[in-house]
C-alpha cells in the first residue's frame, strides 16, 4: 500500500532545503512565463483571442495557493497572508488584461447570424394590391418575437416607444387577410428599424 504521508513528507523535506528566494523565484517566475506565453498567443492568434480566459483565472488561484505554501515555509502567517493577497490581486489584474482580447469577428458573426434570421422582406413593388398575408414571404411572427426579446433589454426611452409602435403595427398586419402596397412600404420601414435596434442592442 502506498504511504502518501511518507511521500508528502519527503517532498516537503526536499522542497524546504531549497533557498526561500529560489522557491519564490520559481513560483512567480513560472506564473509570469505562462502569462506572457498566453498573452503573446492571444495577441497573435484568433483562436486564443476568442477563447475563454477562465482557465487562466483557475491558474491564478492555483498559484495563489502555491504562493501561500511557499511563504509559510519561512515567513510568519501575517507576512504570508500579505504577500498571498498581493499576488492574487496582481493575478486578477493580469486575468482582466487577457479578457480584453476578444475577437471582434466573433461578435460580428453573431450579429450577422441574428440578422440573417430576420424576415426576408420583398420590395414594396412586389406587393400587388391585396397580396394575401398567408402567401407572402414576410415572417411577421418571427419579427414579433424579436420585438418581444428586445423589449426585455435595457432600452432607452425613445427606442422602447419605437418598439411598442412596431409591435402594434405588426399585430395589425397579422390581423389583415391581405397586404396592400402601402402596407408593404410600411413593413419595409419597420424591418429596417428593427434591424438597427438589433445591431444596437446586440441581439
Amino acid at each position: 500500500m502506498i504511504d502518501f504521508y511518507f511521500i508528502v513528507a519527503s517532498a516537503y523535506s526536499a522542497i524546504s532545503k531549497i533557498p526561500f528566494k529560489s522557491l519564490v523565484a520559481i513560483c512567480w517566475g513560472t506564473f509570469l512565463a505562462k502569462f506572457l506565453l498566453i498573452f503573446i498567443l492571444c495577441a497573435s492568434t484568433k483562436t486564443f483571442k476568442s477563447a475563454q480566459k477562465r482557465p487562466f483565472f483557475a491558474l491564478v488561484n492555483a498559484y495563489t495557493a502555491l504562493t501561500f505554501a511557499t511563504f509559510l515555509i519561512e515567513k510568519s502567517v501575517n507576512t504570508t497572508l500579505f504577500f498571498t493577497a498581493i499576488f492574487w490581486v496582481v493575478g486578477c489584474v493580469l486575468y482582466g488584461v487577457l479578457c480584453l482580447f476578444k475577437h471582434k469577428a466573433v461578435k460580428k458573426q453573431k450579429n450577422l447570424s441574428a440578422l440573417s434570421q430576420m424576415p426576408q422582406t420583398p420590395p414594396a413593388q412586389a406587393f400587388t394590391p391585396l397580396t394575401p398575408v398567408a402567401k407572402s414571404t414576410v415572417r411577421l411572427e418571427h419579427a414579433t418575437s424579436i420585438v418581444e426579446k428586445l423589449l426585455f433589454k435595457n432600452l432607452g426611452r425613445g427606442d422602447r416607444i419605437e418598439l411598442e409602435k412596431l409591435r402594434q403595427s405588426l399585430a395589425e398586419m397579422q390581423q389583415k387577410s391581405a397586404l396592400s402596397p402601402t402596407d408593404g412600404e410600411s413593413l419595409n420601414e419597420s424591418f429596417n428599424s428593427l434591424l438597427k435596434l438589433m445591431a444596437k442592442y446586440n441581439l
